[in-house]
């Protein structure tokens, strides 16, 4: 009976939805949509949850490099400094003019269509050559940019009346528009327009990775050791400060799978003993704790490379921070540290107190406006792996201590400071006297 009756609606249901799908107009869902991302895409426009904290840290100031932002009003000055860099760069081409400006707008029209592809961008509105122009514009711009760099780096007086390197306020704009996520040319194209302009057998003259490397070295707050980005595929500029700061990251897993939600912070964890110590000339994101099976960090330590915050440092995070939302989801390797630091940062006293044991280097000269700064970066981020979830439960589990809580409680009131100290000791040292003579009467 009920078979039937299920039956008999299965039936019944069958004839409308085959209706449903004759009416369906045949254009409604146009040839060429794509499901799926494409492999090569790797540009992208900040997600506009992102955009809502702050705009302007994903916005060029001063240049626009790409389509995303190309023909801007308020970048149309540096477009005449790109003519007169592409000027001055034709004197390093390594063959005539002509026809070594002809092969790399050749290279470039060759390779437009895989340009194109590594931008998340479903058209471009550009009439017929003006992509491959301003590629190229772009490109010769950058080279010119950093070999200059290179060359102001053995005489300062070379380029002092540059219109970019003689103004240091116009020189940090641009490098800090060549950061953002949104201004960016695919980094192979860059390499490969190089190499054909460029004699790189020169003496002179670097390979196009040593040069970007040197340009952003900034960025790379904690070095990188020699080797370690010679053989990294960098995707773009945003990629390769990335790499700077995480190329020796912690693996992405939680203690037994649990991901934890909420760490101690700075100043409650030093209160249970807890010692903050700095790891200088390390990767940003090789923050170290005491292991059972490794006696390289003592228990109660937590060793971390210091970070330096500045004017610079809030839009550099969120473009690196989109880069890992948008392109390495379960690799969100700098989502993760900043995350870490928003457990350890409530408020001032925690800023203050990673500044004073060389953590935290603020050039801000607010420790509450350095707490906010970092409070609303994870704002609208998702988080989906963990990086610091083993060292987390570590911390957390020392601060849950009673013993480790009664121990620097004593510490921090009765030998805080060497004087305090040493009254302690002598006064436990007269109270024992006392109490062993008390002891004594009752056998004389």
């Amino acid at each position: 009976m009920e078979e039937n009756e299920l039956s008999n609606s299965m039936n019944h249901n069958e004839k409308p939805c085959k209706d449903i799908a004759i009416e369906i107009p045949e254009d409604l869902i146009p040839e060429g949509l794509e499901t799926t991302f494409r492999p090569e895409e790797c540009i992208y426009k900040a997600p506009a949850a992102l955009c809502d904290s702050n705009r302007a840290s994903y916005t060029p100031r001063v240049i626009s490099i790409g389509p995303f932002h190309h023909g801007s009003e308020k970048l149309m000055p540096m477009e005449i400094q790109k003519q007169r860099y592409l000027k001055e760069f034709c004197k390093r081409l390594r063959g005539k003019t002509k026809e070594s400006l002809k092969v790399l707008w050749r290279t470039i029209k060759d390779l437009e269509d895989d340009i194109k592809r590594r931008y998340a961008a479903d058209t471009f509105d550009f009439s017929k050559d003006q992509f491959v122009k301003m590629i190229l514009f772009d490109a010769v711009f950058i080279f010119e940019l950093f070999l200059k760099n290179e060359e102001d780096m053995r005489d300062d007086k070379r380029y002092q009346d540059d219109f970019i390197i003689g103004k240091p306020w116009l020189r940090a704009a641009i490098q800090r528009d060549l950061i953002l996520l949104e201004n960016q040319l695919p980094f192979f194209i860059l390499e490969k327009l190089y190499r054909l302009a460029i004699d790189e057998r020169k003496a002179n003259y670097s390979s196009f990775l040593d040069l970007s490397c040197h340009y952003f070295e900034k960025y790379g707050m904690n070095k990188t050791k020699p080797g370690e980005t010679k053989h990294y595929e960098a995707l773009h500029f945003t990629d390769l400060v990335r790499h700077f700061l995480s190329f020796k990251h912690p693996k992405l897993e939680s203690p037994d799978g649990k991901q934890i939600k909420n760490l101690y912070s700075a100043t409650m964890l030093h209160q249970a003993g807890i010692k903050f110590k700095e790891l200088p000339d390390e990767c940003l994101l090789d923050i170290r704790a005491w292991k059972e099976t490794e006696n390289t960090v003592k228990k109660g330590e937590l060793h971390m490379p210091p970070l330096e915050i500045d004017n610079s440092t809030e839009c550099l995070f969120r473009n690196l921070m989109a880069l890992e939302q948008c392109h390495y989801p379960r690799e969100e390797v700098i989502c993760r540290y900043v995350k870490l630091l928003d457990f350890l940062v409530d408020d001032k006293k925690d800023v203050d107190l990673l500044i004073e044991n060389k953590v935290l280097v603020s050039r801000l000269g607010d420790s509450k406006a350095v707490a906010e700064l970092i409070n609303k970066l994870c704002l609208e981020i998702v988080e989906v792996t963990s990086g610091y979830d083993a060292l987390s439960q570590l911390l957390n589990d020392y601060y849950e201590s009673s013993w480790n809580k009664n121990k620097a409680y004593l510490v921090s009131v009765y030998f805080h400071n060497v004087w305090i100290g040493t009254g302690t000791v002598i006064g436990l040292i007269i109270l024992a006297i006392t109490v062993a003579r008390f002891i004594l009467s009752f056998f004389r």
